[in-house]
């Protein structure tokens, strides 16, 4: 049998969509959108504080209050500014995280129906890079074994011990049925 072509790696490509993973992607961006409402709110719930308390120690500074109070529906506007952008910038790293494990499980998939000769590329700047890695140097590994596996059932055959090739080669298709060798 002849040994397959090493995988090249692709050209670079672009994601078209950003919401790759819908689920994994949401709660990743909650996850972001939440903790950065959260240091807003207290981070104004202390200046709160901090304004009352100095505005009742020194009550001629009542006008800054008032002030503060005045200008309470622009803040708004601008925490809601501010809160869109936090959810654009977490769509957008939520999705260098969310590619690679939808290419990981599409990769999963390819190998358990037997294409050892399958390898994982990711994009510059992706996420889980070591993970790529580990992940063709894994599935190499696997298929120089299976190589080895397959010269030694031709070898086995041809020197008369067809009998046991044959129950290897059974047993291989009953522990994965859908094996390319």
């Amino acid at each position: 049998m002849t040994e397959p072509t090493q995988a090249k790696a692709p050209a670079q490509f672009q994601r078209k969509t950003i919401l790759i993973k819908k689920h994994l992607q949401y709660r990743y961006m909650a996850l972001i959108f939440t903790s950065v409402l959260l240091a807003f709110i207290v981070v104004g719930l202390d200046m709160l504080w901090t304004v009352s308390k100095v505005v009742n120690e020194h009550p001629m500074m009542q006008p800054l209050l008032e002030e503060f109070s005045a200008m309470m529906p622009l803040f708004g506007i601008k925490i809601v500014m501010y809160m869109v952008m936090v959810l654009i910038v977490s769509a957008v790293v939520s999705h260098r995280m969310a590619g690679p494990v939808f290419k990981f499980e599409k990769s999963c998939a390819t190998v358990a129906e037997g294409d050892l000769a399958h390898r994982v590329y990711l994009r510059k700047g992706d996420q889980l890079m070591e993970l790529q890695d580990q992940f063709n140097n894994m599935a190499g590994a696997v298929n120089e074994v299976v190589l080895a596996y397959d010269k030694f059932r031709v070898e086995a055959a041809a020197a008369g011990m067809q009998e046991k090739s044959d129950a290897l080669q059974k047993k291989v298709a009953e522990i994965m049925p859908k094996f390319k060798v």
